[in-house]
């Protein structure tokens, strides 16, 4: 009995198509080095005598950056697997490399700078094909607009960088648009393992179920909801206070008051920048957010204000890099805003709950 072959124009379309996804996760996997790139030259990845990286790694930082401990974990970890002849050849390197000495790492800790820089390109390149799904979830996007709106949030990224980069930056931007990934699909086996891993990599992680009791609203207080919410405050919150209990002798204060040097705005040229760049995030999150989908609505509503209050009084006010947390939802909303004739079909408003 003969078989229907398929036609040959649609085996060119299909293989144009792999051809299309296949350039651009290449150009993502390009883009994840541009953060990389400028955030170990300036303003880097150590010199902040309170959060050295090699200090981070080994528990010996200054509050609060020790407690956020999944990356050094894994650094700690991988280090000890290096062959001792190995680690003694990236020292020499260290040592001998012009560059190494002009950013300032140290050759005694050259392994876990390999080992730090590596994991931050994993987060990265990770965080850029999560927000792709993520928008993907929550947006009726042609596949090239989901594709094009990552790689600019890639290549844009580094306009959130002052002060410092941190080794927890980039694997916090991934955790935590992949457990909101998880959450808008309903995947609660996927979404625990996520929450967990984000709660021992920074405390803000705990605005997930903040977000979760946002979405749904009157609708947590259902028997299930109610379950999921209360179990991920107890996780969440257990995971936190062990750290701090854990790092409590270490110098210096979980919360720094900054509200005087934030109102007097003291602030350089390039906060000004990033300052700009945060208002008018928010302004275009703002004249979509009506008509946006549920879950990108009233996720931004319940991390943007919040952050921007803790900065307010806690951080700097121009460190854009404190708003994480609320990026995914800045982009799905400035998306929204500027590609009204492209995206706009919203997911469900309520999550299934396994």
């Amino acid at each position: 009995m003969a078989v229907a072959s398929e036609p040959v124009g649609e085996q060119t379309s299909r293989a144009r198509g792999a051809w299309r996804v296949g350039l651009f996760y290449g150009a993502y996997v390009v883009v994840a080095l541009v953060p990389l790139a400028v955030g170990v030259v300036r303003p880097g990845i150590t010199g902040y005598p309170r959060a050295m990286l090699e200090d981070a790694v080994y528990g010996r930082a200054y509050q609060p950056f020790v407690k956020r401990q999944l990356v050094p974990l894994m650094v700690r970890g991988a280090a000890t697997l290096v062959p001792e002849r190995v680690s003694e050849s990236l020292s020499r390197t260290f040592a001998g490399s012009k560059l190494v000495q002009r950013l300032g790492w140290p050759p005694a800790y050259a392994t876990e700078f390999v080992l730090a820089l590596v994991l931050m390109y994993v987060g990265m390149l990770a965080f850029l094909v999560v927000l792709r799904a993520f928008l993907h979830a929550c947006l009726d996007l042609a596949t090239w607009l989901g594709h094009t709106a990552t790689l600019i949030v890639g290549v844009a990224l580094p306009v959130t960088f002052a002060g410092q980069v941190y080794l927890y930056d980039f694997w916090q931007l991934f955790l935590f648009t992949a457990a909101l990934l998880w959450m808008v699909r309903g995947r609660w086996w996927l979404y625990y393992p996520t929450f967990v891993l984000a709660c021992l990599n920074k405390e803000t992680s705990l605005l997930l179920p903040v977000v979760m009791a946002a979405w749904m609203g009157r609708q947590v207080v259902g028997r299930r909801q109610l379950v999921h919410l209360l179990a991920q405050l107890l996780v969440g919150g257990v995971i936190v206070l062990a750290l701090a209990w854990t790092f409590g002798d270490n110098p210096g204060a979980g919360l720094e008051w900054h509200l005087g040097r934030n109102l007097s705005m003291p602030f350089t040229m390039l906060a000004w920048l990033r300052l700009t760049v945060l208002a008018a995030a928010v302004v275009l999150s703002l004249a979509s957010i009506r008509r946006a989908p549920a879950f990108l609505a009233r996720g931004w509503a319940a991390t943007m204000p919040v952050l921007v209050m803790a900065a307010l009084f806690f951080g700097y006010i121009d460190e854009l890099r404190d708003y994480y947390e609320a990026l995914p939802f800045v982009v799905g909303l400035v998306l929204l805003t500027l590609a009204r004739k492209v995206a706009g079909r919203p997911v469900r408003a309520q999550v299934p709950v396994a």
